[in-house]
């Protein structure tokens, strides 16, 4: 498998983190050797076990904003809000604002 892992450089140190897993963290003094660490820690994370996915519900299908989708459907002004929109960015991009 491949992770995503953040190497950065702290003083004199070289710091890694696993994106996927923020649990871990390495610091040392080379690259190569802080990204032996993060592997090292990797794999005694997944030793032994495996991922799963896990349904929690038909709940957890709703998204969260859903209740407001379609909320201005019925709006007289949605029109015209939609073209002062569109005409905010064509000056924007025109560069007629914030200059």
């Amino acid at each position: 498998m491949t992770y995503d892992v953040l190497l950065t450089k702290k003083d004199k140190k070289f710091v890694a983190r696993v994106c996927q897993w923020p649990e871990i963290v390495a610091e040392g003094d080379t690259e190569d050797g802080t990204l032996d660490m993060v592997r090292s820690g990797l794999r005694n994370l997944l030793f032994g076990g495996r991922l799963v996915q896990l349904d929690i519900g038909p709940e957890a299908d709703e998204h969260a904003w859903s209740e407001y989708a379609g909320m201005f459907a019925d709006d007289p002004d949605w029109e015209e809000f939609q073209e002062s929109i569109r005409e905010y960015r064509r000056e924007a991009e025109a560069g007629m604002i914030g200059e």
